[in-house]
Formats: C-alpha cells, sequence, structure tokens
C-alpha cells in the first residue's frame, strides 16, 4: 500500500513538472525543440516608368482625340422606310367582315405595313454627296439623313452597286463638311485604323484596329480587293 501511494505521488509530480514546463515554452518561444529562424521578405517594387513614354502616350492620345474630333461631323445617319404588304390576320373580331372600310375590300388579305432601317454614311462632296451600303438603301420608298448637328435632310439615291455593298446619295444642303479620302494604295498590313459610325442608331461610336490584311476578294462572287481590319464593325 505504501508502495502504491509513493508510485502515485511520483506520477503527480512528474504530470505537474510537465504542465509547468509546456507553460513556460508557450509564453517564452513555443515549444521544445529546435529554434525556427525566420524568413525574409522583400516586396516587388514596380518597374521605372519613362516619363518619355508617358508624354508619348498622351501626345499619341490628343492626336487621336483630334482626329476622331475632325471626322465625326462628316459622318450621318442613315434612316430609310419602305411600306411592305402583310398578310391580315382574322378571326379576332367577329364585326370586322362588316364595319370594315369599304375601300379594304380590294385587299381582304393584305396590308401595308412600314419597315425601317438604319445605316451610316460619310460626307464626302461639298455638294452633298454621302457614300453609304447599299443594302441600307436598296429598294425603300423614302431616304433621311441625319447630320452628326442632328438636323434631318431629304436624300435621293444617285446610283449603287451590290457587288462591293456601296451606294452614293444626295442631300440638298449647304455648307456641309465632306470628308477627305485617303490613298488605299498607300496603306499596309498592321496599320492603325479607326471606325466611326452610329451601329443600332447609336451615335458617333468609335473602335480602334489595324489592317490585317490587303487584297481581299469577296467570298461570294470573288469580285473587289478589299482591306481586312480587327477593329469592331457593328452592323449599322
Amino acid at each position: 500500500m505504501k508502495n502504491f501511494l509513493k508510485f502515485l505521488v511520483f506520477v503527480v509530480l512528474v504530470s505537474f513538472g510537465i504542465s509547468l514546463l509546456y507553460d513556460y515554452r508557450m509564453k517564452h518561444g513555443g515549444l521544445v525543440g529546435p529554434s525556427a529562424t525566420p524568413e525574409k521578405y522583400s516586396l516587388a517594387t514596380a518597374p521605372p516608368v519613362d516619363r518619355k513614354e508617358i508624354g508619348t502616350l498622351e501626345e499619341f492620345n490628343r492626336e487621336r482625340r483630334t482626329l476622331v474630333s475632325n471626322i465625326l461631323p462628316s459622318v450621318v445617319s442613315v434612316k430609310t422606310s419602305k411600306k411592305i404588304a402583310a398578310r391580315r390576320q382574322y378571326g379576332l373580331d367577329p364585326f370586322e367582315f362588316f364595319f370594315r372600310n369599304p375601300r379594304q375590300f380590294r385587299n381582304p388579305n393584305e396590308e401595308a405595313m412600314v419597315q425601317n432601317s438604319l445605316g451610316s454614311g460619310v460626307i464626302v462632296t461639298n455638294e452633298g454627296h454621302i457614300i453609304t451600303n447599299s443594302h441600307v438603301v436598296d429598294q425603300v420608298d423614302e431616304i433621311e439623313v441625319q447630320l452628326s448637328d442632328g438636323r434631318t435632310k431629304k436624300a435621293r439615291l444617285v446610283g449603287s452597286d451590290s457587288q462591293v455593298d456601296l451606294a452614293v446619295l444626295k442631300i440638298d444642303e449647304p455648307g456641309v463638311k465632306p470628308l477627305k479620302l485617303g490613298d488605299s494604295d498607300a496603306v499596309q498590313a498592321g496599320d492603325m485604323v479607326l471606325a466611326i459610325g452610329n451601329p443600332f442608331g447609336f451615335e458617333e461610336t468609335v473602335t480602334e484596329g489595324i489592317i490585317s490584311s490587303k487584297g481581299r476578294p469577296n467570298r461570294v462572287d470573288g469580285f473587289g480587293d478589299f482591306l481586312q481590319t480587327d477593329a469592331a464593325i457593328n452592323p449599322g
């Protein structure tokens, strides 16, 4: 019995000593073991920027803004409308047959509807000639042109070529600002280009890209000598 009590006291003392040692290590540097050497870290710094490069970029942006502001007065919106025949849907009103206008009996199955289209164009002469897409003005009844200042003018079709999808319009408006055409033969692949128009009716939209290639044929009929670009060209 005495031996058992001595053993029990010994176990209690050893446990108490271990607890004291653990508490000391936790308060003064962690658990027992080799001390770890703290690692050093350094934050990466941004590469130095040449102020001359910043100045060059700002100058480039100013030149581009000036170019766009000079072009915008020559860009117009083209709005067209034409009447199309649409088959009427009968049966919704049981009294329609008896109380319609007598003139409607001439075409009992059809009625006229107006179809509108939008496009972009550019003024190219002081006399008011405008280049636009042929498909925009093909077989339409009325053509209106909205200038950059919001004025709307009636336009007439001078000529069109569906193979290259180009058409020429004419408005009678003095004081328009024509855009000077460049030399497409001088353009090289890699040259920067800007596309300016009114896609979906959103006026003064500007996109940027490069000339990807020259001399591209039209895949439909093999006609033409087109410039390929990666600038976003949206419908309209």
